[in-house]
């Protein structure tokens, strides 16, 4: 029952997370703050009322473990603190899958389908943002001339290398290995002249008199938004323009993987049964 709760809540924090990140790129301090201490409180009244200490310990690790990863990700640059602490909300809150059964740790699949399926939602993301976004769509298309050389040279060496291990492993050339070798090249190449060229649009620069509380410096490390205090004191250094960056709102994918989880299991094995196909 208390596992139930445990992931309603997890499903309501994370989607109401997301609607505040995709609309003001921001989430509410308070709202995994209020996870993490219903995560502790269920998994304790568990305990208590049922004298197995599976669920709270498990419920401990996952939300020291995720909080690392997490804050890693934001001292690294890549996150920004509030998908952090949606992390740690979540490890707090399941302690495992309950709905199906699963071989692996929650931790350990959760991560999985997280960065997998995150991946996925950032290049949707990015596209949809590119169709909406002209500068983006006409940057791709000079920086796919400019590092056509790139993909040329890779497809040519994947075909010497695939052809290689396919003679290795099977005695024989394989033509279908080499072409999806090829093709997964490609594919992977132009989805990072892509990245770049979305990446590049979220940079702007604008007055500092137009600067408000929450802009990010394009030279800040962390995903940290900048305060009156700080805004003040570029004022007074004379600065007539500042860079400030933004990026892909990175929050509807910890509900999305959540879903894939508790309904699925693990990503990967739905990718190799996909390329198995192949």
């Amino acid at each position: 029952m208390f596992e139930f709760y445990a992931f309603l809540i997890a499903l309501a924090g994370t989607l109401i997370a997301s609607y505040y990140d995709l609309k003001t790129t921001e989430i509410p301090d308070l709202l995994p703050i209020l996870m993490i201490v219903s995560g502790i409180t269920l998994n304790s009244l568990d305990f208590l009322l049922t004298k197995n200490q599976e669920n709270l310990f498990l419920s401990l690790t996952n939300g020291i473990v995720f909080s690392a990863i997490g804050f890693s990700m934001y001292f690294a640059g890549q996150w920004g603190a509030g998908d952090a602490f949606l992390l740690t909300a979540i490890g707090f809150l399941i302690p495992k899958n309950f709905l199906i059964q699963n071989d692996f740790p929650f931790l350990f699949t959760y991560l999985t389908n997280l960065f997998f399926l995150g991946s996925l939602y950032m290049i949707v993301y990015s596209f949809f943002y590119a169709i909406r976004n002209k500068k983006v769509i006409k940057t791709f298309k000079s920086q796919i001339k400019k590092f056509s050389w790139i993909v040329v040279v890779l497809s040519f060496l994947f075909i010497l290398l695939s052809s290689l291990l396919s003679f290795i492993l099977f005695g024989e050339i394989v033509p279908r290995l080499i072409l999806l070798a090829c093709s997964t090249t490609l594919l992977l190449t132009i989805l990072w002249i892509f990245s770049k060229s979305v990446e590049n649009s979220f940079i702007k620069r604008i007055p500092v008199s137009k600067l408000k509380v929450g802009d990010v410096l394009l030279e800040s490390k962390r995903w940290d938004g900048i305060t009156e205090k700080e805004i003040k004191e570029i004022k007074k250094s004379g600065r007539r323009y500042v860079y400030i960056k933004s990026g892909i709102c990175f929050a509807p994918a910890f509900p999305l993987a959540l879903v894939f989880t508790m309904f699925y299991g693990n990503s990967i094995f739905l990718f190799l049964s996909l390329l198995s196909l192949i």
